[in-house]
């Protein structure tokens, strides 16, 4: 297994894992986001390759200046998003992703990591727990049109 900073090469295989991953999105919203996230110096993203070349997963991270919820240092990094394809799954995929996340966090200086998970995503919160993220604030956001 390999996992290397995702570059304009790695562009098509991580759009394609992308939109699996984030269903309610358009694949020209994320293509204009990922090409954002390649030239940018705040974020990084880095992908997984099985022995045979294959990619197997992808990890998207930030670092934020803003507001993180429960948070008590700033920068922040932020877990924007980690996706492993169904077939490589539960074999520490994910946890080795986080890994390589948190050495390029370390490597700018931050101290704290923060991410999300919708209350209905049990899996995702499981995940967090496993790779030692703590429960921090809870949040309802709402919406008004006018």
């Amino acid at each position: 297994m390999k996992i290397t900073p995702i570059t304009k090469k790695d562009f098509s295989e991580w759009v394609v894992m992308a939109k699996l991953f984030w269903t309610k999105h358009s694949e020209e919203k994320i293509k204009k986001e990922f090409k954002r996230i390649l030239n940018s110096k705040k974020e990084k993203s880095f992908i997984c390759r099985d022995d045979n070349g294959k990619t197997i997963g992808f990890i998207n991270i930030s670092i934020r200046t803003d507001y993180v919820e429960g948070s008590k240092t700033n920068p922040v990094g932020y877990l924007e998003g980690i996706y492993v394809k169904k077939e490589s799954r539960k074999k520490g995929i994910a946890k080795i992703l986080m890994e390589e996340a948190e050495k390029w966090f370390k490597s700018k200086k931050v101290k704290e990591i923060g991410s999300d998970a919708e209350t209905n995503n049990v899996v995702s919160q499981k995940f967090h727990k496993k790779v030692g993220f703590k429960k921090g604030e809870t949040l309802v956001h709402y919406l008004k049109k006018i």
